[in-house]
């Protein structure tokens, strides 16, 4: 079976085949919503929900999902947490850095070819690297700042 592999520092989402080769890697984010009841998903290995396709929701780019749904993974205490995509044209960091509330977002192209993948190869687990809750804010906000001052330097 394939597997998931988020690392919160570098803010990428790998799939990884059988033998653990990495097939793929896409930005993603754990933006969490400030009225969130999950802060971040703790560093572990966590059971993957929808392991044969993706939940499907409403497919729109800018909708809360994405246009491929919601790969769903069990953390214990929090229902529905799982990697999606969504918010692609978000006037407040669109794309994978839009906040959610305890998810992992990355982009429509990830979600599509991890569909695509899942058509033939089943997904077992998502495993969460370096995303303790100091970690992974410190280093959103940094790239935050790298953004905002390289929008910066295009209005000079």
């Amino acid at each position: 079976m394939s597997r998931l592999s988020f690392d919160g520092s570098t803010h990428t989402l790998s799939l990884l085949s059988d033998d653990g080769s990495v097939i793929n890697t896409w930005t993603a984010y754990n933006n969490v919503d400030s009225h969130a009841s999950l802060r971040h998903v703790n560093n572990g290995t966590y059971q993957i929900q929808d392991r044969n396709a993706p939940h499907p929701h409403t497919a729109n780019p800018n909708g809360p999902y994405g246009s491929f749904g919601i790969i769903r993974f069990s953390v214990p205490g929090h229902s529905g947490v799982g990697v999606h995509s969504g918010r692609a044209n978000a006037r407040h960091l669109p794309g994978p850095a839009h906040p959610t509330m305890g998810c992992i977002r990355t982009s429509d192209e990830a979600m599509k070819a991890l569909k695509e993948h899942m058509t033939g190869h089943s997904l077992s687990t998502i495993e969460i690297r370096n995303n303790s809750g100091p970690s992974a804010v410190g280093s959103t906000q940094r790239n935050e700042k790298r953004e905002y001052q390289g929008m910066r330097m295009d209005f000079i």
